[in-house]
């Protein structure tokens, strides 16, 4: 190699070099502006009544009156929430609530991209769930013409009283409806569907503070169309029997709807065949 060749070789590596300098630093800018800010995240313990707040309830921050983050608590008496604020929140105060109930005074101040701060919070308050003391529905055959009904009944309390009782009727096509209050802690609320099929329907009773329970089992109705009134009910021969029309008569688990349709299809005459 001549030493030209050799100080070719050497003003090209300067070139590369300070080309590198320039656009790194560039790079490394782009990039940066383009990573998330990470939020401000507190746990903890909470004390006080809320020492045996559990799964369900939520918490959640406040920065000037603006909700800024909120958690599901997922184990008794403990927390984490992280508290998405901008950069012109910083040094302003959090407010923290458990079910709408605010914290006793705590001093804390939002810090945008902060590490996770260790926080206990102490709430006064009911954070008990309601308690059901009785849960059914009856009668739990029902016929898919929508007017056929099963009542559920329940008897829910809470010291504090009960906010909300609610269904989750959405698996056969409806919402989820509120029972209708007949005093003394009961409630009811006539299902009929259009639907037919098994069905287990959720039951949610809350607090004023927003605690809640839920029973997912006990609302377990089974909605049959007329083709299937046979099979459920009759022989393995597909005809009712007089024995099998009357035990169906008898069955208070079978709604008036089922027994009309199996005594019109059947009996011209109806009642007196039996």
């Amino acid at each position: 190699m001549t030493i030209k060749d050799k100080h070719l070789k050497v003003l090209l590596c300067l070139v590369i070099l300070l080309l590198g300098m320039f656009l790194v630093p560039a790079a490394s800018a782009s990039s940066s502006s383009t990573i998330p800010s990470t939020p401000n995240v507190f746990e903890g313990s909470l004390k006080g009544d809320a020492a045996h707040a559990g799964p369900g309830l939520v918490i959640s921050a406040y920065i000037d009156s603006k909700l800024v983050g909120s958690y599901t608590l997922q184990k008794t008496g403990e927390y984490k929430v992280a508290v998405d604020g901008t950069e012109k929140d910083n040094g302003k105060a959090i407010t923290f609530k458990l079910g709408g109930i605010a914290s006793e005074p705590v001093s804390v101040t939002y810090k945008h991209g902060a590490v996770p701060v260790e926080l206990d919070l102490t709430f006064n308050g009911d954070f008990e769930p309601p308690t059901i003391q009785s849960l059914s529905a009856s009668p739990i055959y029902i016929l898919n013409d929508g007017k056929d009904f099963s009542t559920v009944k329940a008897k829910v309390v809470d010291d504090s009283g009960i906010k909300s009782v609610t269904l989750d009727l959405t698996d056969i096509g409806q919402s989820i409806v509120s029972l209708k209050s007949e005093g003394g802690d009961l409630y009811t609320y006539n299902i009929a569907s259009t639907i037919a099929d098994e069905f287990n329907f959720k039951f949610t009773a809350a607090n004023p503070s927003g605690n809640s329970v839920e029973d997912k089992n006990s609302i377990s109705i089974t909605i049959l169309n007329e083709n299937q009134l046979t099979t459920t009910f009759g022989g393995s021969d597909g005809v009712f029997s007089p024995e099998e029309i009357a035990a169906l008569v008898n069955n208070n688990n079978v709604s008036s709807g089922i027994k009309y349709a199996v005594l019109g299809t059947y009996f011209a005459d109806g009642w007196d065949r039996i």
